[in-house]
């Protein structure tokens, strides 16, 4: 009677304790395990690859995924480290189990890291928006000037919405006066 290979037992456990949809392992031993609800900020994929040495050599750990673009690179590299050197203090047993719960311990950490990243993304993209804003405010202060004949030529002109501008019928009280002349008081 043939006893199975650690590779096989390994992988019937991982099927007995994790559901399709967390856990899918394939034919050539690639383990893609799901963490945490799909399309939520602290959810993402992790392909674990078992070599021909497994478990004696460490498995190949790696988030280069599809839906994990939403997690910056640094955490991706943070992360896939912390799992290299689990796998290598764990050298030579089937560690598989212990790599995934230790993504399980410490999900909630993960989530908060994506949500304080995102944050801070979002916090430089707001200043580099204000600074740029701010510029384009300081090219634009810059106004014309104009002579004497040009502005009333403006003002004779409609303004952005149409309307001509405010004031454009309004009497010069001292020109208007002049125009009139003096009116004798009939009371007195």
């Amino acid at each position: 009677m043939d006893l199975p290979s650690p590779r096989s037992e390994e992988k019937a456990v991982l099927e007995s304790i994790y559901t399709p949809e967390e856990l899918s392992i394939s034919d050539d031993y690639k383990i893609q395990f799901r963490l945490g609800t799909p399309g939520t900020l602290g959810s993402f994929v992790v392909n674990i690859t078992w070599p021909k040495g497994y478990p004696f050599t460490p498995p190949v750990v790696d988030l280069d995924e599809f839906c994990n673009h939403h997690v910056p690179q640094s955490m991706r590299d943070s992360i896939t480290r912390e799992l290299n050197e689990l796998a290598l203090e764990n050298s030579g047993e089937p560690l598989t189990f212990t790599l995934i719960e230790h993504l399980r311990d410490n999900v909630d950490e993960y989530a908060k890291q994506l949500k304080e990243s995102k944050k801070r993304n979002t916090n430089s993209n707001l200043k580099r928006i204000e600074t740029e804003e701010a510029t384009v405010k300081r090219a634009t202060v810059e106004k014309e000037v104009l002579t004497k004949a040009q502005k009333r030529k403006q003002l004779s002109r409609l303004d952005e919405t149409g309307n001509l501008p405010r004031g454009w019928n309004w009497v010069d009280v001292i020109k208007h006066l002049r125009q009139t002349g003096t009116q004798a008081n009939p009371t007195a």
